[in-house]
């Protein structure tokens, strides 16, 4: 296994150039250019031992990680179990990318209760179609039995060690981010996106290609609000830590407490709020 996954973003770019008109006191500045994340369709299609492959979703998505995207995206709709689910994977130019912004998935099984999807999961909404959140409960079970104690040192220091990996934001300052570390701060990977739940599913989707599902002993680090949906896919891959700099939710806080996983959210270099089980919060 490669322990440590950083995308590097080469091959197709996840930026590109664009011109504007700077305007100031209602008078035109200057003409300029400018550089903007790349947001674009991702096709998933899907087949079961060689049958004929059908679209299952259309995500967009900044075309990077396309192969892990795809993968955690399916796995957190419970229409793959593990990695081992997975008979090939079709479309793939270098990097992971997808060449035609389609990428096929040939699966050994199909399982009863995954969800159906046959319409565009846009970038900002990530359980768009969902009739019931029940489901997740049946899925996993709490995560209470994980081992896992982070320093209040390390969980300060988490949202700046995310930054050092946030290449497309630092270009363009458009894309979501995530992040996952071990207990001593080492990260494992991490991917950005022009959605938030995008960035999970690939962080996921790669711990899941890496035989490292469940993620009982790591802390995913999220740089947007940490809304149901991101609660939703860490407790699916087992992560029992969630921190995120921005805002949780009713919805996601509720969902953090049932299922045993600790939501540490407005984190800054002075300190955080923790909202569920704080217990494994180690104070220092």
């Amino acid at each position: 296994m490669n322990s440590e996954y950083i995308p590097r973003y080469h091959g197709k770019s996840a930026t590109m150039s664009v011109s504007l008109s700077i305007v100031r006191d209602h008078k035109l500045l200057t003409r300029n250019t400018d550089r903007v994340a790349i947001e674009e369709p991702l096709q998933i299609m899907v087949s079961y031992n060689g049958s004929k492959a059908k679209n299952y979703a259309i995500i967009m998505r900044t075309p990077t990680m396309d192969k892990f995207l795809g993968t955690g995206f399916l796995f957190s709709e419970g229409v793959i179990r593990n990695r081992e689910d997975i008979i090939s994977v079709r479309g793939l130019s270098d990097y992971e990318i997808a060449a035609d912004n389609t990428i096929g998935f040939d699966l050994k099984h199909e399982f009863k209760g995954a969800h159906k999807r046959n319409f565009v999961v846009n970038s900002s909404c990530g359980v768009c179609g969902k009739n019931s959140i029940d489901d997740i409960f049946l899925r996993v079970g709490k995560l209470n039995r994980s081992s896992l104690r982070a320093s209040s040192k390390l969980i300060t220091e988490l949202p700046k060690m995310l930054v050092q990996h946030q290449k497309v934001f630092e270009e363009t300052g458009g894309v979501h981010a995530a992040a996952i570390f071990d207990e001593d701060g080492k990260i494992i990977t991490s991917a950005e996106d022009v959605g938030r739940h995008n960035a999970v599913d690939k962080v996921i989707g790669y711990m899941l290609w890496n035989n490292l599902i469940p993620a009982r002993n790591f802390i995913m680090q999220v740089s947007g609000r940490a809304g149901f949906e991101i609660v939703q896919k860490a407790a699916i891959a087992g992560i029992p830590v969630i921190s995120s700099v921005s805002a949780p939710s009713s919805l996601s806080i509720e969902t953090a407490d049932a299922l045993g996983i600790t939501l540490i959210c407005f984190v800054r270099e002075n300190g955080f709020n923790v909202y569920t089980h704080q217990e494994r919060v180690i104070l220092e």
